[in-house]
């Protein structure tokens, strides 16, 4: 055996190095991917914030860890093999927030963990709004108007009515409260306090002052950057014009062509010959009053009979020299003439009725079945509309319509048209296609010429523009363009001027109609802002910005880059805005801070910033309430309204005196809140705009962004008289104003009652 084993061995060597190649070593595998094992898979944090630990078991020998965020901090971010790792999450000051925590491998190979972590807001203190507006530099970058009447806002010489010099004196007043113009009630001379009649347009009423008086007033308004904007009457005149005296005198006067004169309107109106209806067979306002030329009247002693016995009605008037008769105290029917008034009839049968009479009179008689001292609707009885005077010993046929006249003695009869009263008659322009090259429309526009170039006015307010062609619009329109435009070359050809006169009509009818009159004038009121600003306060507001921002938008679309939406509250035909919200003082400042942080060009009627009430129920007089400037009244200007004043509310307490010396004061609050809309273009010559930035609250919230160039601000309204919340998706670091209440907790808004803010935003 033994000698076998070298030769077995051998053959094993030489097998093995005979077969094929040489078989190399056997290595261990390389690994490709890594396990990880993260306890607990997400952590959840207070608002406080704080640590906590998780562990990590893995084979990798060179992990790291990465977080999405940046508001925790790890106690290791690398290591190699299992660990135990401490989480720290900081103090959360805003909102609920949310971040990963991921695991790998730093060499690349496969097998990733992760980390779910989030963290909840903090409870924030609430930290109560301090406004910080800037300082206003002097420079009104505003378009507030303020309205005054002039007879009744100061009185400067003691007799009890307002006067040019008293506005002058009171100017300081005024540039206090921000206003950039004044709307003055008509300066010409007149036959009532309210000087809607006007006598004259080419004068001023020597009630007010001179017309050097005036001018002072104008001149000096401007040195304190105040415009002032006459009030002119169109529609109408005065029947104490000496235009219309002419007219009246005379049919052959050339001023008859300045009214609106017909001999026979019933017969007239559906026949189109009525230029200033412009093809209206009813306009639906107005009335045709009567007038006589030559002798209407009668001097010595007639005898009087009226026929009752039939449907129809008839007078006979003879001469006699037959006793003349008192008055029959039990009459039941009378005559109504000349300087004796009332006259009691005999019944001298059934139904016959007479008197003798010394008469005595200018224009006529009339019959009555009434001895009230009004005229109850039936009780006249007069002359049928282009019947002539009554034929001595001839049945004269009596008319109790609307429309009937005096039974005059001679003269030849005609008719005028008032759409107001007969104090004041309509104007014609002939026809519309051709107004302006009508009389009046000629004499008009020269007096409005001289106001401009010779008084330095800087624009009108055009009283009852509606009415200049009874309501048509079309003939409107083209009146009011061809007035605007000859008043425009006048104001931009005196030199000095930058840019256009302003003009507003008084187009008082719905939304519908109104914005059409932007076709023929740049600004007109939007009588329907009132009602959108009262339906706010009553805390439903949700819609107000929506509202007014469609009223600007409509009125563009009429006049595209020059239309310029005038928004007010009430004026001197209303009743008082204070009166409308039920004397609510937080409303009534809240209204302040809605007009004057909303687009449009905002108006401010007398008394107003004061909180006058007042209404219309006793007459005009009560809603034009003279301004009481001290607590003793000593210059209130109570006799420019025939001293109808309201004393339970002029008291010393309302006074500008002592509401100059209260901070909260309903005027201290008009004052600032018209100084930062001076101070910031966005708020007073701005784009307003619905926003989104503000959610919640209900129905009570008011919100808009106003907008000039890259300055923006964000305006809120609570209008609810309840605390209310809402989350505000832009920065509220910079507030500029505040009425009433206000605190900010992360990005939420806290309102009082009836409170307002404006932030500054980028």
């Amino acid at each position: 055996m033994k000698k076998l084993i070298p030769w077995v061995l051998g053959a094993v060597i030489l097998t093995l190095f005979s077969c094929g190649e040489p078989i190399e070593p056997q290595k261990p595998d390389t690994p490709t991917s890594v396990s990880f094992n993260v306890q607990p898979t997400s952590l959840s944090f207070t608002g406080e914030g704080g640590t906590q630990t998780i562990t990590v078991t893995t084979d990798s020998k060179n992990w790291k860890a990465a977080t999405t965020g940046d508001w925790v901090s790890l106690s290791s971010s690398s290591g190699s093999g299992n660990a135990t790792i401490s989480v720290t999450a900081a103090k959360n000051g805003s909102e609920r927030r949310m971040l990963t925590l991921s695991f790998s491998d730093a060499s690349g190979l496969k097998g990733t963990a992760s980390v779910s972590i989030v963290q909840e807001a903090s409870e924030l203190p609430s930290v109560e709004i301090v406004p910080s507006p800037a300082a206003f530099d002097g420079t009104k970058r505003s378009s507030t108007t303020y309205q005054l009447l002039i007879y009744s806002f100061a009185d400067s010489d003691g007799d009890g009515i307002g006067d040019f010099r008293g506005i002058q004196n009171r100017l300081d007043y005024l540039d206090a409260l921000g206003v950039t113009a004044l709307w003055l009630s008509p300066a010409h001379p007149t036959g009532s306090y309210h000087a809607y009649d006007v006598n004259d347009y080419n004068t001023v009423n020597p009630l007010y002052g001179t017309e050097a008086d005036f001018k002072a007033l104008v001149d000096a308004a401007h040195a304190k950057g105040i415009a002032i904007y006459m009030d002119y009457v169109l529609n109408h005149s005065g029947s104490g014009n000496a235009w219309f005296k002419a007219a009246c005198s005379d049919p052959e006067s050339p001023y008859r062509d300045y009214y609106v004169f017909s001999d026979n309107p019933t017969a007239d109106v559906p026949a189109g010959k009525i230029d200033n209806y412009a093809g209206a067979k009813n306009p639906g306002m107005g009335e045709w009053h009567e007038i006589t030329v030559g002798n209407a009247g009668y001097k010595g002693r007639l005898h009087f009979k009226v026929d009752w016995t039939g449907k129809t009605k008839f007078v006979t008037v003879t001469q006699t020299t037959e006793a003349a008769q008192k008055s029959n105290a039990s009459a039941t029917k009378w005559l109504w003439i000349g300087s004796s008034g009332n006259v009691g009839l005999y019944e001298t049968e059934t139904d016959i009725f007479e008197i003798t009479l010394d008469v005595d009179t200018d224009w006529g008689f009339l019959v009555r079945s009434s001895n009230s001292d009004s005229w109850p609707s039936g009780t006249k009885y007069g002359a049928p509309q282009g019947s002539g005077p009554v034929k001595f010993g001839e049945a004269f046929q009596l008319d109790n319509s609307g429309s009937c006249g005096d039974i005059t003695f001679g003269g030849s009869k005609s008719y005028y048209f008032a759409s107001f009263s007969g104090s004041m008659p309509d104007l014609n322009y002939g026809k519309y296609t051709e107004c302006e090259n009508s009389p009046a429309f000629k004499a008009l526009a020269a007096s409005a010429d001289r106001w401009i170039t010779e008084f330095g006015v800087d624009g009108f307010r055009l009283d009852a523009v509606l009415w200049i062609y009874q309501g048509q619009t079309t003939a409107n329109q083209r009146f009011l363009q061809q007035w605007y435009d000859h008043c425009n070359a006048t104001y931009q050809a005196t030199g000095g001027h930058q840019g256009s006169i302003f003009m507003v009509g008084e187009a008082w009818e719905g939304h519908g109609t109104e914005k059409l009159y932007y076709k023929g004038l740049p600004s007109c009121f939007e009588f329907e802002y009132w009602g959108a600003l009262q339906k706010a306060l009553s805390g439903s507001a949700g819609d107000y910005a929506s509202t007014v921002v469609g009223y600007i938008e409509d009125h563009l679309a009429q006049r595209p880059g020059s239309a310029r939406t005038s928004f007010h509250m009430t004026n001197h035909d209303q009743n008082r805005a204070a009166s409308d919200l039920g004397k609510d003082m937080a409303k009534e400042k809240q209204a302040a801070a809605m007009l004057l942080t909303s687009g449009g060009k905002p108006f401010i009627y007398q008394g107003e910033e004061l909180g006058y009430w007042g209404t219309k129920d006793n007459g005009d007089e009560y809603v034009r309430t003279p301004i009481m400037w001290d607590k003793a009244g000593k210059d209130c200007a109570k006799k420019g309204v025939n001293n109808k004043v309201d004393n339970s509310m002029l008291t010393a307490a309302i006074s500008v005196e002592s509401q100059d010396a209260d901070k909260n004061s309903l005027l201290n609050v008009y004052r600032t809140w018209s100084r930062l809309r001076n101070t910031y273009t966005s708020l007073g010559d701005g784009h307003m705009h619905q926003t989104t930035a503000v959610t919640g609250g209900g129905n009570s919230i008011a919100a808009w962004t106003m907008s000039f160039d890259w300055e923006q601000m964000l305006v809120i309204h609570n209008c609810a008289k309840s605390e209310k919340t809402v989350s505000v998706a832009v920065s509220m670091d910079n507030p500029v104003a505040l009425l009433g209440t206000a605190s900010v907790k992360g990005d939420s808004l806290t309102l009082g009652p009836n409170s307002s803010v404006v932030f500054k935003i980028q």
